[in-house]
């Protein structure tokens, strides 16, 4: 059985923290929100079914207490509805990042060993693996113009791009698995693998440890 998490205070010490930062640098008060507008449970409940999933608690909540997106590490990706359908805000023109529920997220020591899986499902023997283990010229030949998109669709398998850090680099939050409620880092311009977020102990972050870090570390900087 799920603990409610409690995000109490969160929404009012980051904007607190926020307009600290503007005073310093002797800018305007905020004229907008910082956050988009909370989630009822119903629309919460309307996306975990469109998905076929239950959100981590952590997230949940934080949807339904703190907001829909907003600042945080990174800029946090909105949960939305875009024509009638739920996703994750992504980009200035509309575009939602769709879970795929389907399967685990593999980590990266296992991804190797999932695309060989794939590939000889399809009949195709693995032959070319280049630097960042990956067999993307073999889904090329296997699947052939749907071969690049299936690598990716596979490989982001199970997780949200959660925030958008710039310069590629993105955190992904992991729905489905072992390791759901962990926070996974990437930067997607150069492919490494998928980092694990720490906290201080070396411990994975889960969604409510990662967003706090980020507000201490921020109050600590603004004070």
């Amino acid at each position: 059985m799920n603990t409610h998490v409690d995000w109490s205070g969160v929404r009012e010490r980051v904007i607190a923290m926020e307009e600290a930062e503007r005073r310093a640098r002797g800018r305007e008060p905020l004229s907008h929100s910082l956050f988009e507008p909370v989630l009822t449970l119903a629309e919460i409940g309307e996306a975990e079914a469109q998905f076929g999933v239950t959100l981590p608690e952590e997230y949940r909540t934080f949807l339904a207490e703190v907001g829909a997106g907003g600042p945080g590490p990174g800029c946090l990706s909105p949960l939305c509805r875009i024509d009638g359908t739920w996703g994750w805000l992504w980009d200035t023109a509309g575009h939602h990042w769709m879970l795929d529920p389907s399967g685990p997220f593999v980590e990266t020591d296992g991804w190797a060993d999932q695309q060989r899986a794939t590939l000889r499902a399809a009949g195709y023997e693995p032959t070319t693996q280049d630097e960042d283990t990956d067999y993307l010229d073999d889904y090329r030949e296997a699947f052939g113009d749907a071969g690049e998109e299936a690598w990716h669709l596979e490989r982001d398998r199970g997780a949200v791009l959660i925030s958008d850090n710039g310069c590629g680099m993105t955190g992904w939050l992991i729905i489905v698995g072992p390791h759901r409620g962990e926070l996974r880092d990437r930067d997607c311009e150069t492919n490494p693998p998928y980092e694990p977020y720490l906290d201080a102990k070396g411990n994975p972050h889960t969604f409510r440890t990662w967003y706090l870090e980020w507000l201490e570390q921020r109050e600590s900087a603004a004070r």
